[in-house]
């Protein structure tokens, strides 16, 4: 099995309390919902609307998070951080950060198939 790059099973698998099923299902639910979520964070960025911008990521990172998906949880707090102190988004962080996403939604996709519980 390739190892994963981009996001940490066991994070999720824990989460679940050990529950494959449940891991499964918290997947689905992230793929599911996460392209809204980063559309609600393109959006935000391109209105430059500080608040809507710190409330998109922090949502989507809340996500994330759970993924053990820990560049782009780091990413996201890292946006938050430049828009609370700055007022504004780092030049081509939307295309980096939607490489990443995309990156993320393949591993969780894989592990769905893939993680059976016992590398954790």
């Amino acid at each position: 099995m390739q190892a994963y790059r981009h996001i940490d099973p066991a994070v999720l698998f824990k989460a679940a309390c050990h529950d494959l099923e449940m891991f499964r299902a918290l997947s689905q639910t992230y793929l599911d919902t996460a392209p809204a979520m980063y559309a609600s964070v393109e959006k935000a960025v391109h209105s430059g609307t500080a608040q809507a911008i710190v409330h998109s990521c922090h949502t989507l990172r809340g996500t994330v998070v759970l993924l053990g998906a820990h560049a782009l949880t780091a990413r996201l707090a890292e946006l938050e951080y430049l828009v609370r102190h700055q007022g504004v988004a780092a030049a081509g962080w939307l295309a980096e950060t939607a490489a990443l996403v995309g990156a993320v939604e393949q591993e969780v996709r894989r592990s769905m198939c893939e993680y059976t519980g016992a590398q954790a």
